[in-house]
C-alpha cells in the first residue's frame, strides 16, 4: 500500500471535513472545539478487504459521539472538555462486535444455556438451510441480480417463489433458489415482493444506477441525517451521582430489533442512559444478535398490538427522553403513536426513527434491512469488483448497520444538548441509505491502495452466494490471518455477570471510544427477553 496513505490521518479528515464541516448538521461550536481533544491511534493501514473506508469512517463517527459526550458532560458538570482516544483497530471490532462475546472464555456461540435461550426467540427456524439461503443474492431471468430476503420469517417468500418446506443442505437450498428467480424478471420480482407479499427485495444496483433513479436523486440530497426541530418547553439535565456519565439520569425507550436502531440505543446506555427494550415474546428476532444488542438495556415483554400494551407504552412514553422507533415506517403511527400523538403525551420527547430506504421517495415505505441498502445504493457492486468479481457482493461485515447506529447516537446525544440550550426538541430521522450515501462519498481505496488490501488477506473468497452468516465466519477467519492477535486482545474487552442467561462471567467489546473521564459502563448485564418490568428506575 502506498506508503503516504494514513488511516488515522483519513479517520481525521473524515471527521474535520465531512461531519464537523457539514452545515447541515448544524453541530454546536462546543462540540467540534471538544473534537479537538480527539486522537486516532492504531494500524496505520487498512485491513478489512473491501473498498470503501470502513475503519476510517467508523473512526470518524465514534469520534463524534466521543465529542458530543465530552461536550454534554461539561455542560453538566462544569469539567473540561476531556481527551478522546479511538482506536482505529478497536472501531473495526466494533462493526462485528455481535460476533466477540464470550463466556468464561469461549464463544457464546457455543454456549448451550444461550443457545438454548436463543432458540427461543427464532420462532421460524431461520437457521434450516431452506429459510436461511431465502435471504441471498441471486440472478434473475433478464441476467440482473436481485437480494432476495426472507426476513425473520421466509415463509412469506417461500409462497411467492413456489419453494416447498423440506430439509435440504445449505447447497442444495441455493440451487432451488437460483433456479426459482432464474424464472423471474427482476422488476417483477421486486414489484411482487414489496407490494404483494410485503417482504423485503431488491435489484442490485450499481452506485451510477442509483443515483439515476427517482429514489436516488432525492435521497441524495438529504443530510447523514435529518433533525426537525419542534417547538417544547426547555429541558434541564437530571440529577446524577459521581462518575461524570454524559447521559446519566437520560430514560430511553427502544422499541427495535435486529442492529442499527439497537446500537443506538446500547451507545447510549455505555455513556449512562437507562435504556428499556420493549419486546414481545410472539414476535420473532434474529437470535445470534441478542447477546451483543441486549448489552446496557433493562427489557420488557410488550405487546403493542394490546391495550394493556398500549397502556404500558403511554406511561412509558410520559416520563421518557428518547423513544427510538426501528419498526417497518408507520408501524408505531399505526398503533396510535404518531409523532403528534407522543408529544400529546409528552412535549419535550425527542422521537428518532431508523429504517433502510430514507423517509424520502418512491421507496420510503418498503422495509429493508443492511443487505437491502448495500445493494440498493451499489455498496454491494463495488465489493464484488473490488474482489475481482463480476457480480454483486454483500459487504462483510454489518457495517451500515453498526455505523447507522453510531449516527444516531450522535444525533440523539446533539438532541439531548440542544433541549437545555432553547425550548425545542426533535424529530429524527436516521437511515442506511443515508450512511450508505455518505460513505460512499468519503471516497474509495486507488487501484495501489487496493491491491496491497488484497494482498494482506492472503485467500480470502467470497462470492454472491455469501450471506451474511457465512460473510461474518469468513471474515472472522480472515482477520485472523491479516491481524492475528486482534480479535483476543484482552484490553478490547469488559467483563460482564452472565446470570441473566444462566452463565457465569462473560466479556463483550469495550465502545469504540474512550473518554479521559466520564465513565464508560453498561451497568445492565446482557440477557434475556421480557426479564424486566415495563417501567423506570
Amino acid at each position: 500500500m502506498a506508503n503516504s496513505y494514513d488511516v488515522q490521518a483519513e479517520a481525521l479528515r473524515i471527521l474535520e471535513d465531512c461531519l464537523l464541516a457539514d452545515q447541515r448538521l448544524a453541530l454546536p461550536p462546543n462540540v467540534r472545539e471538544a473534537c479537538k481533544k480527539v486522537k486516532f491511534f492504531g494500524d496505520s493501514k487498512p485491513f478489512i478487504p473491501t473498498p470503501c473506508k470502513i475503519t476510517e469512517s467508523c473512526a470518524a463517527l465514534s469520534a463524534l459521539v466521543g465529542g458530543l459526550a465530552s461536550a454534554v458532560a461539561s455542560a453538566r458538570y462544569g469539567i473540561e472538555l476531556q481527551n478522546i482516544d479511538i482506536d482505529t483497530d478497536k472501531a473495526t471490532l466494533f462493526i462485528m462486535s455481535v460476533m466477540l462475546p464470550t463466556v468464561e472464555g469461549t464463544s457464546f456461540l457455543q454456549c448451550k444455556e444461550i443457545r438454548a435461550a436463543l432458540s427461543e426467540a427464532d420462532i421460524y427456524n431461520m437457521d434450516k438451510p431452506i429459510h436461511r439461503q431465502c435471504t441471498n443474492v441471486y440472478k434473475t431471468k433478464d441476467d440482473r441480480w436481485y437480494h432476495l430476503h426472507g426476513s425473520m420469517n421466509a415463509g412469506p417468500t417461500m409462497r411467492m417463489l413456489g419453494v416447498a418446506e423440506q430439509d435440504v443442505t445449505t447447497e442444495v437450498a441455493q440451487k432451488i433458489y437460483t433456479e426459482e428467480v432464474a424464472k423471474w424478471d427482476s422488476t417483477e420480482i421486486e414489484k411482487t415482493a414489496n407490494e404483494q407479499f410485503l417482504q423485503a427485495g431488491t435489484v442490485c444496483n450499481t452506485v451510477e444506477e442509483f443515483f439515476a433513479s427517482p429514489h436516488g436523486k432525492i435521497m441524495s440530497e438529504e443530510p447523514l441525517y435529518t433533525s426537525t426541530p419542534i417547538k417544547a418547553p426547555q429541558m434541564k439535565w437530571p440529577s446524577s451521582e459521581p462518575g461524570h456519565k454524559s447521559l446519566a439520569g437520560i430514560k430511553v425507550l427502544d422499541f427495535s430489533r435486529v442492529i442499527a436502531a439497537p446500537v443506538a440505543s446500547k451507545l447510549l446506555a455505555v455513556l449512562g442512559a437507562d435504556v428499556l427494550k420493549l419486546s414481545y415474546t410472539g414476535n420473532p428476532e434474529i437470535d445470534i444478535l441478542m447477546v451483543d444488542m441486549s448489552t446496557g438495556k433493562r427489557d420488557a415483554n410488550v405487546n403493542m398490538k394490546t391495550e394493556a400494551g398500549k397502556a404500558a407504552f403511554r406511561s412509558l412514553v410520559k416520563d421518557a427522553d428518547i423513544v427510538i422507533d426501528g419498526f417497518r415506517p408507520g408501524a408505531l403511527e399505526k398503533l396510535g403513536f404518531s409523532s403528534a400523538a407522543l408529544r400529546e403525551i409528552n412535549p419535550s420527547l425527542i422521537y428518532m426513527r431508523e429504517n433502510c430506504y430514507g423517509f424520502k421517495g418512491p421507496l420510503a415505505d418498503r422495509s429493508g434491512w443492511q443487505q437491502i441498502s448495500d445493494c440498493v445504493v451499489g455498496i454491494s457492486w463495488l465489493q464484488g469488483k473490488f474482489l475481482g468479481l463480476d457480480e454483486p457482493v454483500v459487504p462483510l461485515l454489518p457495517n451500515s448497520d453498526y455505523q447507522t447506529g453510531l449516527i444516531g447516537a450522535a444525533a440523539a446525544i446533539q438532541a439531548l444538548l440542544a433541549r437545555t440550550k432553547s425550548a425545542v426538541t426533535f424529530d429524527i430521522d436516521f437511515t442506511l441509505t443515508q450512511f450508505n450515501i455518505w460513505y460512499y462519498r468519503l471516497g474509495q481505496y486507488d487501484a495501489e491502495q487496493s491491491a496491497a488490501l488484497i494482498a494482506r488477506n492472503p485467500g480470502f473468497s467470497v462470492r454472491h452466494y455469501d450471506e451474511m452468516t457465512s460473510l461474518l465466519a469468513k471474515s472472522y477467519k480472515g482477520l485472523q490471518v491479516s491481524r492475528p492477535g486482534l480479535i483476543e486482545r484482552e484490553d478490547f474487552y469488559v467483563h460482564m455477570s452472565g446470570k441473566e442467561w444462566g452463565v457465569g462471567d462473560m466479556k463483550v467489546l469495550k465502545p469504540p471510544f474512550d473518554l479521559e473521564v466520564s465513565e464508560l459502563e453498561w451497568s445492565v448485564p446482557s440477557g434475556i427477553r421480557g426479564r424486566s418490568k415495563p417501567e423506570w428506575l
